[in-house]
């Protein structure tokens, strides 16, 4: 296989997957991609868009664990559980719906871990907020995350150039 597309093929699944995400898969190809820029850049944009693609896949698919709490071979004290968490996640949702999803869009962008999208994602379901405001504001923080990472990890590599005399 060609090195160019393991490194984006590597860089994809690090965007995607729930440990990395974007704040793995951008200094990975600062790594990997070395001085070919268009490596990077095209790196860069397939990861920033398979970390976004998380929501669109995860809020569905967390929405269909209303219908196997239904099923009747769950057990009941799974199911008050549920109950429990769902209603709890809706009365804190009611004081702070206005801005639920700017605050959700800053806490999916600022990267730091456990604050990415399948966390955001996570955060949605159980505040039981809109799904397709949610896909938004979760994107939205994943670019802003994209950016705060792109940014320190360039700058990290140029401050360790300048020290080192590199």
């Amino acid at each position: 296989m060609d090195p160019g597309l393991n490194t984006l093929l590597w860089a994809v699944i690090l965007a995607f997957a729930p440990v990395s995400e974007i704040r793995g898969a951008i200094p990975y190809l600062f790594l990997k991609a070395g001085g070919n820029t268009q490596l990077l850049l095209q790196g860069i944009v397939l990861s920033v868009l398979s970390n976004m693609s998380v929501p669109l896949i995860v809020i569905p698919l967390l929405s269909l664990i209303d219908l196997v709490i239904a099923k009747p071979w769950v057990p009941s004290g799974i199911k008050r559980l549920y109950a429990w968490m769902r209603k709890w996640g809706e009365k804190k949702a009611l004081g702070v719906k206005k801005g639920s999803y700017i605050a959700l869009a800053v806490f999916v962008g600022v990267p730091l871990p456990a604050t990415g999208a399948w966390t955001g994602s996570l955060v949605a379901y159980v505040l039981g907020l809109d799904k397709k405001k949610s896909i938004i504001a979760i994107d939205a923080g994943v670019l802003m995350a994209s950016l705060i990472v792109l940014a320190a990890t360039y700058l990290g590599i140029e401050a360790l150039k300048k020290i080192f005399m590199l």
